[in-house]
């Protein structure tokens, strides 16, 4: 398993702990949590960093079955003013774009972003040559059927995982023969994406399965549609079943956390870091719990 990731001009080491990649929607139709602007998009990214994350993922497409498919002009120029902004306000910030297009990625990482979080698989047969010919990293994602189409009927699974892992063994063989660098890609392997909940939960079940693949693995589920289907709840009342697969997902080896909660999530990561033996050995504890009777009132987090 590789420990740590390339992201262009600087490595992420997961030796130790999860990382929290937090999301910022430039899209006027995303699902949840959309950026009003420029300014709220540097505000966003300023917020990932203070809350721990390490970070930003750009989206200028929704991929939503009820949303149309943009064009790739109208992506690029919702994403690459929102990575100018980033890199013009000196935020120390990681930036991935969530887009399949070619020369969408090729806009963005021009400008100034490191990663390309692709959510076809590689459905663009460009893209991981504009990926190696940036030396950027590039997470390659599973998915079945189409984006912005959903068909629950051809969702079948044999075996899921096994259909999964073949998928991105043979889409990262693709990467490393365009050029990108095997340390500098990353799996997902799609939850939701052509699948429905009952599959999504095998994949809970069976996460650990793809670590045989030896590449880090990106988990994303935070406030998705399946958990809001089993809790017939809202995406904004997901938060704590969404922290609870995130921590299924490290458990089994997940590395890269997408999500909508930067700092409920970074907590949750650092807590399962905490357990370590080096790590708790190493622990800067406080003296009393703050709040309580010789403690202070602060509540920033030591670990």
């Amino acid at each position: 398993m590789i420990e740590t990731v390339r992201l262009r001009d600087r490595v992420l080491d997961l030796r130790d702990e999860a990382r929290v990649m937090g999301i910022v929607n430039v899209t006027p139709d995303s699902f949840y949590d959309r950026a009003a602007g420029l300014d709220d998009v540097v505000a966003r990214a300023r917020a990932i960093v203070a809350a721990g994350g390490a970070l930003v993922d750009v989206g200028g497409q929704s991929y939503a079955a009820w949303n149309r498919r943009v064009s790739a002009d109208e992506e690029r120029e919702r994403v690459v003013p929102a990575v100018e902004a980033i890199r013009a306000a000196g935020i120390d910030l990681t930036i991935s774009i969530d887009t399949f297009k070619a020369s969408v990625a090729d806009a963005a990482l021009a400008a100034g972003a490191q990663v390309i979080n692709d959510c076809s698989g590689l459905s663009d047969p460009d893209l991981a040559g504009v990926v190696a010919k940036h030396d950027a990293a590039l997470v390659v994602m599973h998915l079945k059927g189409e984006l912005n189409v959903r068909d629950p009927a051809g969702y079948a699974y044999t075996d899921v995982m096994r259909e999964i892992i073949d998928f991105l063994r043979e889409r990262t063989g693709r990467a490393l023969a365009a050029g990108v660098r095997r340390d500098s890609i990353v799996i997902d392997p799609g939850l939701e994406f052509g699948k429905e909940p009952r599959t999504d939960l095998e994949i809970l079940d069976r996460f650990g399965e793809l670590r045989e693949l030896g590449y880090p693995i990106l988990f994303a589920s935070s406030r998705k549609s399946f958990i809001g289907r089993i809790f017939r709840r809202p995406a904004k009342e997901l938060l704590v079943p969404s922290l609870a697969t995130a921590a299924i997902g490290i458990a089994a080896g997940a590395r890269l956390l997408r999500v909508h909660d930067v700092e409920e999530t970074v907590q949750l990561a650092r807590m399962f870091a905490a357990i370590a033996p080096g790590r708790r050995a190493t622990l800067d504890l406080a003296d009393h719990m703050p709040g309580t009777p010789g403690g202070n009132s602060t509540s920033a987090a030591a670990v």
